[in-house]
């Protein structure tokens, strides 16, 4: 009983300024010996606070493109759930989100990643994992053909599959992959966006989009 008698020091850390980059950052610091948190992990323990079947659910459809030859996991599948419902890339804009609209968005983001993946692999020929390259460019196809209601004509179909294999092939999401995310979904918003503005920002931010030969020697 001795045991409750213990005076133990509790740091307290709270403030207006803890937001999602510096709890995360936090706890790994605190928790450095054991597995790291991502940032996609406490968005989702968030989320499975008031809909606790959430993670199985993903889980399970991640088996379903395991058995297919796609191998993505949570943060990437909660990344396109994200654009879907939000427009936006990073984790935190799904906190104030419900379980009913969270259950309804990864539905649709689910729909929209399978369309993508059937074009991408009819289309391309990128059919398994070993060969899909640059699959942070899909929550942003997510996102366009989830506003299109994937109503798509063949040029505009074919301009969206051409802005995939040059980011991809460009590794425009290598780096920052939150920050290109953001600013390729600011290019599909609004009056003025849409596919040739995707397209013209990829081509300004890698200096042309010409393919030849000496890409690839090696």
């Amino acid at each position: 009983m001795g045991i409750l008698e213990i005076e133990l020091h509790v740091e307290e850390v709270t403030g207006a300024d803890k937001n999602l980059d510096v709890v995360v950052d936090i706890f790994n610091r605190v928790n450095s010996g054991g597995t790291k948190l991502s940032k996609g992990d406490l968005a989702l323990a968030k989320i499975c606070a008031d809909w606790p079947e959430a993670r199985d659910k993903m889980k399970t459809k991640l088996k379903s493109w395991t058995n297919q030859g796609y191998h993505f996991n949570l943060d990437w599948l909660l990344r396109s759930v994200n654009t879907v419902l939000t427009g936006e890339a990073k984790f935190s804009y799904l906190h104030d989100k419900t379980a009913q609209e969270m259950q309804a968005a990864l539905e649709r983001a689910i729909k929209t990643i399978d369309s993508c993946l059937n074009l991408i692999a009819g289309r391309l020929g990128l059919d398994h994992d070993q060969v899909l390259f640059g699959r942070f460019a899909i929550p942003i196809m997510v996102r366009y053909l989830d506003r299109r209601k994937d109503a798509l004509d063949e040029k505009e179909r074919d301009k969206l599959l051409f802005w995939f294999a040059q980011a991809g092939m460009w590794g425009r999401f290598s780096g920052s992959t939150e920050s290109f995310i953001d600013k390729d979904l600011a290019a599909i918003e609004g009056a003025d966006g849409g596919l040739d503005r995707l397209v013209e920002q990829l081509r300004l931010w890698h200096g042309g989009l010409r393919v030849e030969p000496g890409h690839f020697s090696g």
